[in-house]
């Protein structure tokens, strides 16, 4: 009797980390982290908060009313699109909103590395969108790869100064147990979860390095 309870207790909690680290939400994770651990810390609390909610709507508010509204007309069968031949529209809707993203950073004078982390989100979902055409690469893990991406290019670039291999171990962390969560879930392989974190981290990160260069 032990087996069955901890199998849902599992299931449980890997539905649960699918829905915290949900790529929808991963960009406000970001800027959670752009606006609490670095210098931009000093702006005023209001300032910080109402540009998070900002992009949190973008990136967030926007895309889960679309991807309801397919819902209710058939379109979609579930939140996580499950089917990668239902995943074009939304991966669409979301390029969009991330591109949406970017020019609000370029609009409110925020840092170069900002606006990059939103492009290079674009870029990467651009990317899923061709891959899931024929090959259905996890955008959970792509998510968590693009957070990972812009944290570590923090540390790297000495912008987080106070723990920064803490954040980034977190960032890791939480990665490999979302990895975890779609693969019990099994939702993924093992090489798909790992090719969307890959590829997010790496895109994210390259993105962000060639706008800091403009």
């Amino acid at each position: 009797m032990a087996e069955p309870s901890q199998h849902k207790s599992a299931t449980a909690a890997a539905h649960v980390l699918s829905d915290i680290l949900s790529p929808l939400l991963t960009p406000t994770y970001a800027m959670v982290a752009a606006m609490w651990l670095t210098r931009l810390h000093y702006l005023p609390l209001g300032n910080r908060v109402l540009v998070t909610l900002g992009i949190t709507a973008i990136t967030a508010l926007i895309p889960v009313t679309f991807i309801a509204i397919l819902m209710k007309r058939g379109k979609v069968s579930d939140t996580s699109i499950s089917d990668p031949s239902q995943r074009t529209a939304p991966y669409c809707a979301t390029i969009i909103c991330y591109l949406l993203a970017c020019a609000y950073m370029f609009a409110l004078n925020a840092p170069l590395w900002l606006a990059g982390f939103f492009a290079g989100a674009a870029v990467m979902a651009s990317l899923a969108l061709l891959i899931t055409c024929r090959w259905k690469i996890s955008a959970h893990t792509g998510g968590m790869g693009g957070l990972t991406a812009i944290i570590y290019w923090l540390v790297y670039n000495g912008f987080i100064e106070a723990a920064p291999l803490v954040w980034i171990s977190i960032a890791i962390g939480l990665t490999g147990l979302l990895a975890w969560a779609r693969l019990y879930l099994e939702h993924h392989t093992l090489m798909q979860t790992f090719a969307g974190g890959a590829l997010s981290f790496a895109t994210v990160y390259g993105t962000i390095s060639v706008f800091t260069l403009l």
